[in-house]
């Protein structure tokens, strides 16, 4: 059931001042100043799997002014030499697969949940969007040790199918176990992805008329569908644990925001993430 910005974003703050609170469960360990290096030419080095979760609200759907509590796996794998590097609790599950400590390539991958129709009463006769998954790269670059610059490029597949990308760029802080991350953020939908979640076809709009929800036909293109910023505070307790609270502002533009289906252009997501990181051995591929 579809609940307050207000009140959730206050339920996420609150458990995460009690998480983070909770210093007493391990020895904290200093987070590193900015990327660590590379590995000596020729070492074979061990590889650790960080795995977790955050519990975020969220919009009821892309668009929507209602909100409502969803998880999201927490998933990476990192090299020895790039075990404390930064990650954005809004990246996607990655591998580097070529990884310089300042510079890194890999693959990324992301599950979409879609959209239902019983969402919110403003999709009545829109029918449901199907889960997809979407595979592809993304890049990574240190220009400096505060900086980091990240981009994804995903092909979905499933409920729509088309291109997605995102642009990131984090402005990091650490002080001993603490870490602040805050910067910019910007969204590109194909139009695959924009006329499953923005677009309305004839007979969509027809159906939607006799359920009372009287939506015009509406075509949208691919573009630029959002932009906006990310800001995130996490605690190292130490012995593999961090933890940590964040919160993203997301402002629909374009097609995105024109749509008869969206709601409220402005989008906001807020929660908190755990995650353990362990070593799993060295690699054998």
């Amino acid at each position: 059931m579809p609940v307050s910005r207000l009140s959730l974003l206050r339920s996420a703050v609150s458990a995460a001042v009690v998480l983070i609170g909770a210093q007493g469960v391990a020895r904290a360990a200093d987070y590193p100043t900015g990327p660590v290096a590379s590995a000596p030419l020729g070492k074979i080095e061990d590889w650790y799997l960080t795995i977790g979760g955050a519990a975020r609200a969220v919009p009821e759907y892309p668009g929507s002014s209602d909100y409502t509590f969803s998880p999201k796996l927490i998933l990476g794998l990192s090299k020895a030499s790039s075990l404390n590097s930064f990650r954005s609790v809004d990246d996607n599950p990655s591998i580097a697969l070529f990884d310089t400590g300042r510079f890194r390539i890999g693959a990324v991958g992301k599950l979409d949940w879609g959209r239902d129709e019983d969402d919110s009463s403003r999709l009545n006769g829109m029918g449901n969007v199907d889960t997809s998954f979407e595979a592809g790269a993304f890049t990574e670059w240190y220009p400096m040790d505060w900086l980091r610059l990240r981009g994804e490029l995903r092909y979905g597949m499933g409920g729509f199918s088309g291109l997605m990308g995102d642009l990131a760029a984090d402005v990091i802080i650490p002080y001993q176990s603490w870490r602040l991350a805050v910067g910019p953020r910007l969204s590109f939908a194909g139009s695959g992805y924009m006329e499953a979640y923005y677009g309305v076809t004839p007979m969509q709009s027809l159906s939607s008329r006799l359920v009372g929800a009287s939506l015009p036909v509406y075509q949208a293109g691919g573009g630029i569908d959002s932009y906006g910023a990310t800001a995130q505070l996490t605690k190292n307790f130490g012995n593999g644990f961090e933890a940590g609270v964040f919160g993203t502002y997301a402002r629909l533009v374009g097609d995105a925001a024109d749509s008869p289906v969206t709601q409220n252009a402005n989008q906001f997501i807020g929660g908190v993430s755990l995650s353990y990181t362990f070593n799993i051995g060295k690699s054998w591929w």
